[in-house]
């Protein structure tokens, strides 16, 4: 049993975070606590228990919990005063039910969405005439007016006539901060939704379900090493996309960049992903560079019940998770633990055996043994939710990931993080036109990262506290405005692994959005965001769009955007100097923000009611670049100098504002509804740059091919089971970042993905990552990548 015991706290004088080296549950508020001995600079809360945190004992506490979970009970009756809907949602046709479908009260912010079982319930709804709106995807809507009484359990079910295309009915919020169909977004948007999500959410791996959308540039190297992009100019550690969960930014302080084995539940947890692609930093601030990935957790009445998954497959990989969620009252409520593990595809780069050809002896020879043990996560969260009488709801969650072993592609070379701890807490309302949330991310080393280059200790210690608020209004028939402001705080200590002094910055941004209908068919959108940071300049960022359906169905779109993207604490302080080597790692604190002017036009169109097509182009123009780590760069660096502490000259290896690029393309993407069971769908993804200035020392590459191809097809049987194959083609291309400079072959990966309903309680999933085993590399300096297959059985009680 897992036993709270007192443990002795140190505090950190140059940061005040105070640190255990035990493992820890987290628990999150913004106060300031001084009456007890722990001090937190940023008034956090830690309670650590006892025992380092093992696989063993992990799957020990994993086991009670499925044992706990499997023995509750959801029934809870609701308040006196007011009254429940609730009901089964079935296929008109084969009578079969269907999750996931959402089921709300008209012109209201009351409803919620079918769990697994087609079941619903919609609770705390206050007495009177309401209509029931129940949308899905691939179904006609439906509408039914209802009288609900005080006390009453109305019981309403559904069904629904199955329709060829209903992706009109696809709302997105990505786009304007604000609920609208996908055909009315003032942007390139695309969707994955639950289903799409749970069918490949057995390998443990979110970047990989974007691997096949327009216009997504994702390479991979570890495991769980990814770089996520769109439209060019992709980076070991990239961060030119934001990547938001549930309105929580996953990148870390340090490098920006998102560890994506950090995330607190399964994929199967996801409701949605929406990809927002293009600059947009008018609605989201700094690194909405070229584009936002929004990604929505299911609430727990969404997915009621308890849940267990266990898997395993290729390269020793096994996972297991379990789920319990409920409703009390007006609370929804959520619990979920689990593991994932699985051998790395990272190899040892000692003595100079490297996995192809092309790697620098001088450069990518490491010295360092790389750890050949399995790259783990262990994760848990908690989450509740509460919705008020009169509307409006508000949730609170934390979770805390342990990551170990993972191997990451940096610009001075590969490191190995050995483990690593990733608690964060979130609270949040929405309702009535408003939006509020506050939320933390922590990361502290528990054991320091091997640089394996250099075989040196780093510390990534730091504190990410953000609050935020929004509010959505019309004062006119025509209009709708959105406006808003955020500050964020971050706490920072490298413990002089990475940087000299620990820092405490703070970053404030204020956006208005207003969107103006002319007539039903025609609508422009202005919007503009001005951020100020006491790391770098302040930047006003604006927003223009004429969005025009001229027939029912067809949308066209014109956009102008202007976006930044600030320079993450490695590129302003890095300070690390090479132990065998003349050589030293420097940041450059002058370094400005990367600016961005992008231009876009685009079509989305509904086709004799089974073709969906999108046609986006664009044009940008970037300037300010910051560069890639190398020799002759920094300014105030240009030739080797002697640094204190030592005797003899050091090449200074460092970043400097270089370049400015015109780039452009276009990307096309067509989804054909066959039938009401099969699905094809195709994208093919075209760009094109021209370097107009930059540094002669810089290799200024975007890292990306001029053209990407990808398709797929998907099955979906009326019982359940699903099965789909997508195929993606990349041509060769150069890729330059840090010290790993070189060419990526050409590549085709397929891939296959399925999911067998054996029984209404059981399920069978297989996914197969790069099914024809072919051995490639998607950044040079990563790994030699291969197959890799995951079965897993999901029980739903």
């Amino acid at each position: 049993m897992l036993t709270a015991s007192p443990v002795v706290f140190t505090e950190n004088t140059k940061t005040g975070i105070s640190k255990s080296r035990h493992s820890c549950l987290y628990l999150a508020w913004r106060t300031q606590v001084s009456s007890t001995p722990i001090r937190l600079r940023s008034g956090f809360l830690f309670v650590i228990f006892k025992g380092g945190t093992t696989v063993k004992s992990f799957l020990r506490i994993f086991l009670n919990l499925t044992l706990l979970f499997a023995a509750l009970s959801a029934s809870v009756y609701g308040q006196s005063t007011t009254g429940t809907i609730t009901g089964t949602i079935r296929d008109g046709e084969t009578k079969e039910t269907i999750p996931n479908v959402n089921v709300r009260l008209k012109d209201t912010s009351i409803g919620s969405a079918a769990d697994i079982n087609g079941k619903y319930a919609i609770e705390n709804v206050p007495p009177g005439q309401y209509t029931i709106l129940v949308t899905s995807v691939g179904y006609a809507s439906v509408e039914l007016p209802v009288d609900v009484q005080a006390g009453e359990v109305l019981h309403q079910d559904f069904t629904l006539a199955s329709s060829s295309i209903q992706v009109s009915e696809i709302m997105v919020y990505g786009a304007s901060l604000r609920r609208e169909r996908i055909t009315d977004a003032p942007a390139a948007v695309s969707v994955i939704d639950a289903k799409d999500i749970t069918r490949g959410a057995g390998h443990g791996q979110l970047p990989k379900l974007l691997e096949s959308e327009p216009g997504v540039d994702m390479t991979q190297s570890g495991l769980y090493d990814f770089n996520v992009n769109t439209r060019g100019f992709n980076s070991s550690l990239n961060r030119r996309l934001l990547i938001l969960l549930d309105g929580r930014d996953l990148g870390t302080a340090f490098l920006s960049a998102t560890e994506w084995n950090a995330m607190t539940i399964p994929l199967e947890e996801l409701g949605r992903i929406e990809l927002v692609r293009g600059p947009g930093s008018a609605l989201y601030g700094a690194n909405a560079y070229n584009g936002v990935l929004n990604i929505s957790s299911l609430p727990p009445k969404a997915n009621l019940g308890t849940r267990v998954i266990i898997g395993g497959g290729e390269l020793n990989a096994y996972r297991a998770d379990v789920r319990h969620a409920g409703t009390i009252g007006a609370w929804g409520y959520r619990v979920n633990a689990g593991l994932l593990s699985g051998k790395t595809f990272s190899t040892p780069r000692t003595n100079l055996n490297f996995e192809y050809p092309g790697l620098n002896p001088l450069l990518n020879n490491e010295v360092a043994e790389l750890n050949s043990n399995p790259v783990n996560n262990m994760y848990g969260q908690v989450r509740l939710d509460y919705e008020y009488l009169h509307g409006g709801a508000s949730t609170i969650e934390g979770g805390f990931t342990q990551v170990e072993n993972e191997v990451i592609v940096t610009g001075i070379g590969r490191v190995q993080v050995q483990r690593a701890h990733r608690p964060w807490a979130r609270v949040s309302y929405t309702g009535h036109g408003l939006s509020a949330m506050v939320w933390t991310n922590g990361r502290f080393n528990s054991k320091p990262e091997k640089s394996l280059a250099t075989g040196l200790d780093l510390i990534q210690d730091a504190l990410i506290s953000h609050g935020e608020i929004q509010y959505n209004f019309t004062p006119a028939d025509n209009l709708t405005v959105t406006a808003g402001a955020s500050h964020r705080v971050i706490d920072i200590d490298t413990e002089g692994t990475l940087m000299t002094l620990p820092r405490t910055d703070n970053l404030t941004g204020i956006f208005s959005q207003a969107e103006y209908k002319f007539d039903e068919n025609f609508k422009g959108v202005i919007a503009a965001r001005w951020d100020r940071s006491s790391l770098t300049e302040s930047f006003l960022s604006p927003k223009a769009a004429l969005v025009w359906m001229p027939v029912t169905g067809h949308t066209f779109r014109a956009t102008f955007n202007k976006a930044f993207q600030s320079p993450n604490y490695s590129e302003l302080y890095l300070y690390v100097k090479h132990p065998t080597r003349p050589l030293a790692y420097f940041g450059n604190p002058g370094l400005k923000v990367e600016k961005i002017t992008g231009y876009e036009l685009g079509y989305k169109g509904i086709i004799d009611n089974n073709l969906f097509l999108t046609v986006d182009a664009y044009f940008n123009q970037m300037s300010d670049f910051i560069s890639d780590l190398g020799p002759g760069l920094n300014p105030a660096y240009p030739d080797p100098i002697i640094l204190p502490g030592d005797t003899a000259l050091r090449n200074i290896w460092s970043y400097t504002n270089s370049g400015k690029v015109n780039e452009g393309g276009f990307e096309v993407a067509a989804n054909y509804y066959l039938s009401d069971t099969w699905h094809v769908s195709v994208s093919y993804s075209q760009f094109v740059f021209e370097v107009v200035e930059k540094h002669q020392n810089d290799a200024l590459l975007p890292n990306s091919p001029d053209y990407k191809v990808s398709g797929g097809v998907t099955y979906t049987h009326p019982d359940g089971h699903d099965a789909s194959i997508t195929v993606k083609y990349v041509p060769s291309f150069q890729w330059a970042a840090g010290i790993f400079r070189g060419p990526i072959n050409t590549y085709t990966l397929v891939n296959l993905s399925g999911t067998l309903s054996l029984t209404q309680m059981l399920s069978l999933n297989v996914n197969v990552s790069n099914v024809l085993n072919t051995e490639h590399y998607q950044i040079f300096g990563g790994s030699l990548l291969k197959r890799r297959a995951m079965a897993t059985l999901t029980a739903a009680f």
